[in-house]
């Protein structure tokens, strides 16, 4: 499977909506960058496709959610969910389903 072949303006389009969101949700200052990236995932049991979203924020630790899905499947639900799941827990790591 060639998930970059797939890749285009709609693609970069959703993982701009997806950036947003998540600094909303996260209430992340101008300094804070957001990554966005579908990925092949290569774990048992995993659907083909993955979005990893990581958070880089100065002066705190990283973190990294994982959804198990594709981009144009993850909802503002999805979002919200994750980023309040986050601020609940003291993990640096996520990983969630899309609805």
């Amino acid at each position: 499977m060639d998930i970059l072949s797939s890749r285009g303006p709609r693609s970069s389009e959703r993982a701009n909506e997806i950036r947003a969101q998540v600094a909303a949700a996260l209430a992340l200052n101008e300094e804070a960058t957001v990554m966005v990236s579908e990925l092949a995932c290569m774990e048992e049991g995993c659907p083909p496709v993955e979005t990893v979203i990581a958070v880089f924020r100065s002066a705190k630790q990283k973190l990294q959610f994982r959804m198990h899905c594709p981009m144009a499947e993850i909802t503002a639900q999805d979002i919200e969910e994750m980023c309040a799941q986050q601020v609940d827990s003291s993990s640096e790591k996520s990983h969630g389903s899309c609805s």
